[in-house]
């Protein structure tokens, strides 16, 4: 596979931001905050820390929205479409069971949370690692229950941070995504879920079919779920999936499963 992401995909994110309403009001069970990384990048993120006080390390969920997310007043990222995988962890029959802080971080338009076509990640992505950094000092956090999720832009996203920073993650959910086949046998040993409609047209499946193939064939954990009869918005059946919550919380980092 060729290095470069479609310049397709990326004039349909520029496109869909344009068309994107802004939300009136955050949702709640989030806390606004913002965070300046060591390049002077500033990125708002919601955190979301659970109401019990954690006597133990409990899991970090990290999720990269897509470009209806794209903005500055650190709001679009949890709401709109970005509801089902921002607000599923929040949910009482979850999080009663397996309690977790899950940040919600947001990049503008036109940045991108990957750069599969660079050996380097991309500036946001760059941040984010510091944030997660300082995340684990503040916060009693289990580090080998780091998770990561995205959908779209998001997804992207995901399949391009596991496969350059694997070591930091014990799983991770791609969603109507697609990123560099030749690199992503380096997050071989991180547990990935990846969904994907059959019938999308911005991004089309063979992104995530040729992500799965590779993994494959470098012996990854990797499980794929494809829904023959949906488009781009796959997340709505990915984060509905009531098996998603069990799987992501059995993952630990360096303990293989499927």
């Amino acid at each position: 596979m060729k290095k470069q992401v479609s310049k397709l995909v990326y004039t349909f994110f520029v496109l869909l931001s344009s068309l994107t309403t802004f939300a009136q009001s955050a949702d709640d069970g989030f806390s606004s905050f913002s965070f300046t990384g060591s390049s002077g990048l500033e990125m708002p993120y919601r955190l979301h820390s659970p109401s019990m006080e954690a006597s133990t390390a409990i899991p970090l969920i990290i999720y990269l929205h897509g470009a209806g997310g794209w903005g500055t007043g650190n709001v679009k990222q949890i709401s709109g479409g970005n509801t089902h995988g921002a607000r599923l962890w929040l949910k009482p029959e979850i999080a009663a069971q397996n309690p977790a802080y899950v940040m919600a971080p947001q990049i503008p338009n036109p940045q991108q949370w990957g750069a599969p076509g660079s050996e380097e990640l991309s500036p946001y992505a760059n941040v984010l690692m510091e944030l997660i950094g300082q995340m684990k000092s503040e916060f009693l956090i289990d580090e080998s229950r780091v998770y990561i999720m995205g959908q779209s832009l998001g997804g992207i996203g995901v399949w391009d941070i596991i496969a350059k920073r694997p070591d930091i993650f014990a799983a991770g959910i791609p969603v109507c995504g697609v990123g560099n086949t030749e690199r992503i046998s380096n997050a071989r040993g991180v547990a990935l879920w990846a969904f994907h409609g059959a019938m999308d047209t911005t991004i089309p499946v063979a992104g995530s079919r040729e992500m799965v193939t590779s993994l494959e064939a470098a012996k990854g954990n990797i499980r794929y779920t494809e829904y023959p009869d949906v488009g781009h918005n796959s997340w709505e059946r990915a984060f509905a999936d009531p098996r998603l919550p069990q799987w992501l919380f059995s993952n630990i980092r360096g303990q293989s499963r499927k």
